[in-house]
């Protein structure tokens, strides 16, 4: 594995993890925020419903009701739409040890009242002396349950009441609520209670689902991130692998160049050259120079493209008065070569850069020109559609193979049959392109072998 691979295989580790963190806090928070809200859902109706079965007992035992139990018996029988005689009639018929199925069809059938019901009748309540001595034998109590002491000196220390969760001898959780009631001299400890059981075991249940379904969904994100951190990082291995490619290509074109350079300098130092062969010397050193002044200027055009630092000036151009000067610098050297120039008149107006255009469509003419033998023609044109103008340049020429058309605008590119023409670096169309693309443009190409090729450039219309 290369570096290169090592690193984006460390790139897309740390994308999935960094995924996977997310979507682990997020599940964490909304599993944790549900149980929660449901634990706190069972402890606050618990409450209520202890409180509301003490204010029972205050009524029934016709006291003074503390105002905490008045606000929340209200609140109880409001919520589960139950009414006082209801309530006293159940605890009655508990008092009177009769079958619960009556209560358990009505229930049943009640729904919300029905749940109030079967709620209240699942607390007990004790009376008790100030040791937690039974002062009257309760009808139910849970098993192993033993008064919480601890709860009534609370009460005994002023607190107003106490509440709290014990536990059985079993170790089942009671929620236990305790007051204090005085009357003619005599002080009774009243302790409400409800077994918790039922809601440990939902709750218990829950947490298993949520981290069952926690887990399961973790590890789908984990899996949906590496997949999606694999093509994110797409883009980057792509552009490592075009910048190899080009670094590469830009050191052979540059290196051929320079052996020249040195091998003819070399020569040129030496005493046995003659005057004239150190001449052709020192000229084929200025032309290899030209060359590689050239081919850097393109480099370097094509390094600020893509770096987005391109220099523009973006304004309304005539295209035809650039096709007139156009046609004025090519004419000659397209008719030395055997070759027909056709420029069309056009009235069209672009958005774009002058300077950038000309050099774009000077590289569509000069590759036209090199691959349109003698008694071809170049055709150069303008049609404007809509929001659009579309600049073409035809010819008659070679043509380019099928297998080669997706790559001509690859940086370096050559097809075979160009490879031994002196000059061509193969990054014309490439800088065409870069420079349409960054007036807001598009380029396209189309060719057939033995018939001609021509290429699109479609920009805004001023």
């Amino acid at each position: 594995m290369t570096t290169e691979q090592h690193l984006l295989q460390r790139l897309r580790l740390q994308l999935t993890l960094t995924y996977a963190a997310a979507a682990l806090a997020f599940i964490t928070l909304l599993g944790g925020l549900s149980y929660g809200l449901l634990n706190f859902y069972f402890q606050t109706s618990t409450d209520l419903a202890l409180r509301s079965r003490m204010a029972m007992e205050f009524v029934q035992l016709g006291q003074l009701l503390p105002e905490e139990l008045q606000r929340a018996n209200l609140e109880w029988l409001r919520l589960s739409q139950l009414t006082q005689l209801e309530v006293e009639d159940l605890f009655k018929r508990k008092e009177r040890e009769e079958d619960d199925d009556e209560h358990k069809g009505f229930a049943k059938a009640a729904g919300a009242r029905g749940n109030a019901l079967e709620v209240l009748s699942n607390t007990f309540l004790l009376w008790l002396d100030e040791e937690g001595r039974y002062r009257v034998l309760p009808a139910f109590t849970p098993p192993g349950f033993v008064p919480s002491v601890e709860a009534i000196r609370a009460v005994q220390r002023g607190a107003p009441y106490d509440l709290r969760t014990v536990y059985t001898s079993r170790g089942e959780p009671v929620r236990l609520l305790t007051y204090p009631s005085r009357s003619e001299g005599l002080t009774l400890y009243f302790q409400a209670g409800r077994p918790l059981i039922e809601q440990a075991l939902i709750l218990r249940r829950w947490l298993i689902g949520l981290l069952a379904v926690g887990s399961g969904m973790v590890a789908l994100a984990a899996w949906v991130s590496w997949v999606i951190a694999g093509r994110a990082i797409r883009p980057v291995q792509a552009t490592w692998a075009r910048q190899r490619e080009f670094i590469a290509n830009a050191s052979h074109e540059l290196r051929a160049p320079l052996t020249l350079i040195q091998l003819s300098a070399e020569v040129a130092l030496r005493q046995d050259t003659s005057e004239d062969e150190r001449r052709e010397l020192i000229a084929s050193v200025m032309q290899e120079t030209r060359h590689m002044n050239a081919l850097i200027s393109d480099l370097l055009l094509l390094s600020r493209a893509d770096a987005g630092r391109l220099p523009l000036e973006i304004k309304p151009l005539a295209l035809g008065a650039l096709f007139d000067d156009l046609r004025e610098a090519w004419a000659r050297a397209c008719a030395e070569r055997g070759i027909a120039l056709r420029v069309e008149p056009t009235t069209a107006v672009v958005r774009a850069d002058a300077t950038h255009l000309r050099q774009a469509l000077i590289a569509l003419l000069d590759n036209a020109a090199r691959h349109t033998p003698a008694g071809g023609r170049i055709t150069l044109r303008a049609d404007t559609s809509g929001r659009r103008v579309t600049l073409s340049v035809s010819d008659t020429g070679e043509g380019i193979a099928p297998e080669h058309l997706p790559r001509v605008f690859e940086r370096f590119y050559q097809a075979d049959a160009a490879h031994s023409r002196k000059g061509n670096s193969g990054l014309g169309l490439s800088i065409v392109k870069a420079l349409v693309e960054a007036m807001q443009g598009e380029v396209k190409i189309a060719s057939q072998v033995g018939v001609g090729t021509t290429v699109t450039l479609t920009l805004p219309a001023a």
